[in-house]
């Protein structure tokens, strides 16, 4: 797929989702936030564009990638949740970014089948939901400042361009891991966790963590399809 066509999707695509998530955060929750977001919003539309393009084997194989690439996902919620409980937002995203890359590295380096991939990642989410930290759950709207989501949409946009521009100079592995980075989680995690405290942020990630199952099923049907 055109690199530039892909930069362009996730460039519209990325603000389009930051406001359907804002809005229901302040009509809903937090939580319901971060269940939107466990759909294959942006994902989705990339491996079809790749469908269209580069043919059904190839986007079979970018499905199977973009699997592998939810396990690291799962880290990186998991772990800012843990962190978050006990230190700032900073030190938080920070943490779940390294262990997000690391992780990204790792897999990198195996040769993990569809079939095993899939268990894996079932596996973990089940295992991820179960011994989720213990937090008190917000459940009432969350409002921010206009100014503030006009913030939060240049940040994802510069966040794009950022990753991008790291992508191109790696190897072949890590340019995947760099590429489905979780933006969204990560400016509205931090942003939640700010003005809101730790749980506003870690009731958004388990929402993304208690809909991923929907993701997962999704790509894993694809890549089998095609």
């Amino acid at each position: 797929m055109n690199e530039g066509v892909l930069l362009a999707l996730k460039i519209f695509l990325s603000p389009l989702l930051m406001l359907i998530v804002t809005r229901l955060q302040t009509r809903e929750s937090a939580g319901a936030g971060g269940r939107f977001m466990g759909w294959p919003l942006v994902t989705g539309p990339i491996i079809f564009i790749i469908f269209l393009q580069e043919g059904a084997a190839f986007a079979g194989d970018t499905a199977h990638g973009a699997l592998l690439g939810q396990l690291s996902l799962i880290a990186f919620a998991w772990s800012y949740a843990l962190v978050a409980l006990r230190a700032p937002w900073y030190l938080s995203i920070a943490t779940a970014s390294v262990i997000y890359i690391g992780s990204v590295y790792l897999v990198s380096l195996l040769q993990v089948p569809l079939w095993l991939t899939f268990v894996t990642l079932i596996s973990a989410l089940f295992l991820v939901n179960k011994f989720w930290p213990q937090y008190e759950p917000i459940t009432t709207p969350l409002s921010s400042p206009r100014w503030e989501f006009y913030l939060r949409i240049v940040l994802v946009i510069a966040l794009v361009f950022v990753l991008s521009e790291f992508s191109r100079t790696l190897g072949p592995g890590l340019t995947g891991g760099f590429s489905t980075y979780p933006v969204i989680a990560t400016i509205m995690g931090t942003f939640n966790h700010k003005r809101f405290g730790a749980s506003a942020a870690i009731s958004m990630h388990h929402g993304l963590m208690q809909r991923l199952y929907i993701t997962t099923i999704i790509l894993g049907s694809v890549a089998i399809l095609l």
